[in-house]
C-alpha cells in the first residue's frame, strides 16, 4: 500500500512538473519581451518570425575591454517560432542558460541568404576577446529551429556574398597582412559549414574592405 501511495505521489509530481514546465510560458507576451525578433526564410522559402527572449533576466556589467557602456542582460534565453500569417507561436526546446545578451552590440542577428536554395541563418554570438566573437548558427526547417554543427570566429559579422558563400573578416595584429577573409559554404546535407579558402590582406586593403562590409 505504501509503495502504491509513493508511486502515486511520484506520478502526481512528474505530471505537475511537466505541466508547469509546458505552461510556464503561457502568461508571457513573447513578442513584447523579446530582445530580438528576426524575420527568416526557411529551407522551403517560407517566412517565419523568430523570437529570442528570457522569461527573467538581470542587468549585468558583463563586458570586454572598452564595452563598459554596453547594455548587457543575463538570463536563460530561448527561441520561439511563428510562421508569418499565423497567430500561433511555438516554443523551441533550445535554452541558453546564463547567456549574456549584449543589447548594444546585438548578440543575436540574422544573415540573409541571397539564394532561394538556402535558408537565412541566425547568429548567436559570444565575445572571445576585445575584438573577436564566436557565432553559433541556426536555421529554420519545417517549423523547427535547427542548430548547425559549425561555428564561426569573426571580427566583422558573417555575411553571404554574391555567390551565396558565407564570409567572415578576422584581424591578427601580429601578421604583416593582418586582415583575413575566410569563405565557407553551407552544407545542409551534413548540417555544417565547409571551409572554402582564406585570403590575407594588408592593413590598408582590409580597412577599405570593412568600410563597405
Amino acid at each position: 500500500m505504501n509503495k502504491k501511495k509513493a508511486l502515486l505521489c511520484l506520478l502526481v509530481f512528474i505530471f505537475s512538473y511537466f505541466h508547469f514546465e509546458s505552461y510556464s510560458y503561457a502568461n508571457i507576451n513573447v513578442s513584447k519581451i523579446s530582445r530580438a525578433v528576426l524575420n527568416l526564410k526557411d529551407i522551403s522559402g517560407f517566412n517565419y518570425n523568430v523570437y529570442f527572449f528570457a522569461p527573467e533576466e538581470i542587468k549585468s556589467d558583463y563586458y570586454f575591454c572598452g564595452g563598459g557602456d554596453d547594455k548587457v542582460y543575463v538570463g536563460d534565453y530561448t527561441f520561439a517560432i511563428q510562421k508569418q500569417g499565423e497567430k500561433k507561436i511555438n516554443m523551441t526546446p533550445i535554452i541558453l542558460k546564463g547567456f549574456p545578451y549584449n543589447e548594444t552590440q546585438k548578440s543575436v542577428f540574422s544573415i540573409k541568404s541571397k539564394s532561394k536554395l538556402y535558408p537565412d541563418l541566425i547568429t548567436v554570438s559570444l565575445e572571445i576577446d576585445c575584438n573577436t566573437k564566436v557565432g553559433y548558427l541556426y536555421y529554420v526547417s519545417k517549423g523547427k529551429l535547427v542548430p548547425l554543427n559549425s561555428s564561426l570566429n569573426y571580427v566583422f559579422p558573417p555575411r553571404f556574398n554574391q555567390k551565396n558563400q558565407i564570409e567572415t573578416m578576422n584581424y591578427n595584429n601580429t601578421e604583416n597582412s593582418p586582415w583575413v577573409l575566410s569563405t565557407y559554404v553551407l552544407d545542409l546535407k551534413n548540417n555544417s559549414l565547409k571551409f572554402v579558402n582564406s585570403k590575407s590582406f594588408s592593413f590598408k586593403q582590409g580597412q577599405n574592405m570593412v568600410e563597405n562590409w
